[in-house]
């Protein structure tokens, strides 16, 4: 997924956000993760990471909100890499920030993996992508996802990716509120709901769906965290019912929220959409899923 471009003396990296067409919670594990099923795809929004020699490893982002500390995730990136590398070297890390966090778009874990691939260009560790993905699934569940394919079927924790060759043809509104969900609240919300098995589409039925149109997709749009998400902000606005009010047919929640997609067959159909969902209050952006181009708001 992962965008990669080197000049003399300085890396870029173009980190896609992704989104959960489905993801059903299909067991507990030991560790106390939850084991999961879930069909991811690219989408056109993206951070971008720069990289540039020093002495040390420094980072800076546009963005004031996102922490710069020992606990970023692309710090922690950095730090692994060198030590796998077994080199003392240095980066400045520019992080110009597009995707919106704890909505479940997974920036976090993008951002994270774009560093390791950028900084094995920059140092020359020469690292396969097998290793670099290696080292993703260290640092958190999502990561390593961002080394495969524009679609993918994640499992287990997120560790377990299978790349998916065919490609859908939508497009996507992609909207969300003000206030993003703690994954770990959703999922504690989850668990404290009992759920069981209700009969509902398995996560990989839409497969079948991804060369046709998104109205017909409509019902294996699952999300079973979608429950314990909305459960956290009853007072929140509702983007699911924006979106339908607006006449959009296949509407989904991504990763534990607090995002939502439409899917459309016609990028004109997703930005009809997107206004639609700003004139109800809530932040949006059209973009074509599975293609690693923007089509509104994205970096490129």
């Amino acid at each position: 997924m992962l965008r990669v471009t080197s000049l003399t003396g300085r890396v870029t990296v173009d980190a896609p956000a992704k989104v959960n067409l489905t993801l059903r919670v299909v067991g507990k594990r030991p560790d106390g993760y939850h084991d999961l099923e879930s069909v991811v795809v690219a989408a056109g929004v993206f951070d971008r990471l720069a990289f540039e020699p020093a002495d040390e490893l420094y980072l800076t982002c546009d963005d004031p909100a996102v922490p710069l500390g020992d606990d970023n995730l692309v710090m922690k990136a950095a730090r692994l890499l060198r030590e796998s590398c077994g080199a003392g070297r240095g980066a400045r890390i520019y992080l110009r920030k597009r995707i919106p966090a704890g909505r479940g778009f997974g920036g976090g874990s993008s951002d994270a993996a774009a560093c390791l691939a950028g900084l094995n260009a920059l140092w020359q560790c020469g690292k396969a992508p097998a290793e670099l993905t290696g080292l993703g699934a260290r640092l958190g569940s999502d990561v390593p996802l961002f080394f495969g394919s524009p679609i993918a079927v994640m499992r287990g924790r997120g560790e377990r990716i299978e790349p998916v060759s065919a490609r859908p043809t939508w497009h996507a509104a992609l909207a969300w509120p003000s206030y993003g969900n703690p994954t770990v609240s959703v999922y504690a919300a989850y668990d404290r709901q009992s759920p069981s098995a209700d009969g509902r589409p398995g996560a990989t039925d839409i497969l079948k769906f991804l060369g046709g149109p998104a109205r017909e997709a409509a019902p294996s749009l699952v999300n079973d965290l979608e429950p314990a998400a909305r459960s956290l902000r009853s007072d929140g606005v509702s983007v699911r019912a924006l979106l339908e009010k607006a006449g959009a047919a296949a509407v989904g929640m991504t990763g534990s929220g607090s995002a939502y997609f439409a899917l459309t067959d016609t990028e004109a159909e997703a930005r009809r959409l997107v206004g639609a969902a700003r004139a109800g209050g809530v932040e949006a952006v059209a973009v074509a899923l599975g293609e690693l181009q923007p089509v509104e708001g994205g970096t490129s």
